[in-house]
Parts: C-alpha cells; structure tokens; sequence
C-alpha cells in the first residue's frame, strides 16, 4: 500500500504555473495583480454562455477596480478548432491588451493560452503543435476556470480539432503555456448545470486515477493524486445534487480539480485519454461524459497490472472489498457507482447511435493521435487490445 515517500532514488522535477491563488473570492487578487503589473487593457477569453451567465461579472469587477480597460472575446465553443485560437488572437491584436484572462472550462483556458503566445511570435500555429514548439513566452496571463474539473488552469497543454486533418484533437506542450497567475474561486461554479458537474467532476477523477497509476508517476504527484481521488468521491455527489446550496462541496472539488491537474501534467495521463479521442472527435461526445464511460473499463483491464494501486483507489473511494484483488476490481465497481449517481452511463451504446463495426478505426485513431498517453498506460496496450475493450464498454 502507499506510504507517501517514494525511494530515496527517486529524481523528478515538479511543472506548475508562477503563481496559484485559491479560495472563495479569490477572483478578486486580480485586481491586485493588475495594479502590480501596471496593466492598462485585458482581453477576456470565454464563451457566450459563461458571459450570459453572469460568471465573468468578477473578473470584471477587479479588472475595473485597477482601472483597467476591458475588452470579450466570448466566441469559445466546446472541443475549440485550432481556427478558433487564431480568431482569439486577432482579437487581441485588434485590441492590443496587455493581459490575457481566460474565464471558463478548460475551452476557454486552451485557447486563452495559446492567443497568448500566437500573439507573440511569427511562428504558424501548427508548427507549434506537438511538444516544446512553442518559440518563446506569451502575453501575460490570468487562468479563472469555472467548472471543477479540466485542471487547464495549471497545466502547460492546449487541446485543439485541427479542422485540416478530419478535426483530429492535437496538442500544443510547452512551458510557455503556463499562466502567470492561476485564480481558482469556487464561487464561480455555483452556477453549474448538474450535468456539468456531473462530467467535469469525472473528468477530474479520470485524471486523478489516471495519474496515479501511470508509469511517469512521482512521489508528488502520488500525492496529489491520492487526495483529488479522495475529495472527489467524498465531494462530487453533494456538488452535483446540491449545486449553489453547498459551498463546502464546491469547495473541495475546485481543490481537486486543481491538484488533479497539477498531478498529470508531472505524470501524464493513460489509455483512457488514448481511447476517447475518437468519440470527441466522431461523434462530439464531450470530454469529461467519455473519460467517465470508459474510466472504469480500462480500470478494470489494468487490475492485474497495478492491483495494489487500484486497491488504493478503491479504499479512497469507499469500497470496503477484502483481497487485494477484490479492492482493485472494487475500485473501478466505485467508479461506476459514481457516474450511476451522476446520471451517466457505463456503457458506450448509451451515449448513442455508436457503430461497432468502427471500434478497429477508434483504435487506429487512439494509437495515431495518443500513442503517448498509451505508452504511460500501467499495462501494456495493443490495437487488439483497445479493440476489446471497445466492446467490453458497449
């Protein structure tokens, strides 16, 4: 079982943006930051939703309490195509603010960072895909997230459909994408939807676990892992069903979003992101609803590589199992009770009108665009293998 120290061989280094402020209100040290770093205009990345939502309201409030111009660029949708990074950033040329906010779900933090360093460089977008392409820093940048989940606020990567190449999800990896300041204040997913929650919190879970086990796995982030798992499913039943009336609730899965995501981007992540790309990108099947699907299948096609771990997560998640393989097994039995309660299927033909017959495809897909999260995956995967657990998630 864990015992939080790792060896005494163990080198790693620890990824993670300048400055992170966290709590309820915390929305409100940008006001400070504006004022430190004499900023004069900011462009804020978000979504027409988001804005109508009200949820901006506080970034706008301490942008103008530091008399700072304030300028929206609120055209991020869902699963943003690399076109969309590009209209962020003539934007605030056209503007020519000084800081770049990003407000919103992990959308609207991609593409807030990523319209930080076009802006700033010559280079094609699409030379700066893949990893460390990216030439130089970018514009500052504050990252507000308003959902408990994606994490996007700590991590240095930027996912986009490149719409030349079938929409195919491709990532952007660089320190350079670090924010300048990350404001995590819980008050601003009160107004989440439940099925928000719902998928943004096993978004979170997903990375968490998959984080836990994957084979680039540190002391650090072991123990950032354990306590998202932990918070998670002590936490995200109440933040769904209770919503804006449990702040204590919301409180804790902000936290474990936020150490979730500073767990993977150390650790990388796992099959589970291999294997959903092919559902965002062929049937627009959202993130957070995919990992949740298949989390629990491709926890229980690595028991036998990590049932101690497993067993781990069980324990943190509840499960009261015996052996140790029954707490592994148990574990992702856990997993499925949660997204019972959220209201989401284990089973892919519920998130609907999915074809088997294109289950080989899915799989081709997984290892072309995401052979990196496979390799970190704790039990070795081939394309048979992913084709099975394929069906076994039908």
């Amino acid at each position: 079982m864990f015992n939080g120290l790792g060896s005494i061989d163990d080198t790693f280094s620890i990824k993670s943006p300048n400055d992170i402020r966290y709590g309820m209100g915390a929305t409100d040290e940008l006001k400070r930051f504006a004022a430190r770093h004499g900023i004069e205009s900011a462009l804020i990345v978000t979504d027409a939703d988001i804005a109508d939502a009200g949820a901006t309201a506080p970034v706008c409030d301490a942008l103008s309490a530091a008399s700072v111009d304030i300028h929206v660029f609120d055209g991020v949708t869902p699963e943003p195509k690399l076109r969309l990074a590009e209209q962020a950033t003539e934007a605030l040329s056209k503007v020519d603010a000084d800081l770049v906010v990003g407000v919103g779900g992990g959308s609207c933090l991609d593409t807030a960072k990523l319209a930080s360093v076009l802006i700033e460089h010559d280079t094609p977008i699409r030379e700066m895909l893949g990893m460390d392409n990216v030439p130089g820093p970018g514009r500052p940048t504050v990252l507000v997230p308003t959902t408990a989940g994606t994490g996007s606020e700590v991590t240095h990567i930027g996912v986009f459909a490149d719409e030349d190449d079938g929409n195919n999800k491709k990532v952007v990896y660089s320190e350079h994408l670090f924010c300048d300041l990350a404001l995590v204040d819980p008050t601003l997913t009160r107004s989440l939807p439940p099925a928000i929650a719902a998928a943004t919190g096993m978004d979170a879970l997903s990375h968490a676990i998959e984080s836990y086990v994957s084979t680039l796995r540190t002391p650090m982030t072991d123990v950032l892992a354990r306590r998202a798992i932990e918070l998670i499913g002590e936490n995200l039943r109440q933040a769904v069903h209770q919503g804006a009336h449990n702040d204590e609730a919301r409180y804790r899965m902000s936290l474990a979003a936020t150490m979730a995501g500073q767990a993977f981007v150390n650790s990388g992540l796992g099959a589970v992101h291999a294997l959903t790309y092919p559902l965002g990108v062929e049937y627009g099947i959202g993130h957070g609803r995919a990992n949740a699907v298949l989390l629990p299948h491709v926890m229980r096609y690595n028991v036998l590589a990590e049932p101690d771990r497993l067993a781990d997560i069980a324990h943190l998640l509840g499960s009261t199992d015996q052996t140790t393989l029954e707490q592994a097994r148990g574990a992702a039995d856990a997993v499925a009770a949660l997204n019972d309660d959220m209201g989401i299927p284990n089973q892919l033909r519920e998130l609907g009108d999915i074809d088997e017959s294109e289950f080989e495809a899915f799989a081709d897909v997984a290892f072309e665009y995401s052979q990196h999260n496979i390799d970190r995956n704790p039990r070795s995967m081939s394309r048979q293998d992913a084709v099975e657990l394929f069906e076994n998630a039908y």
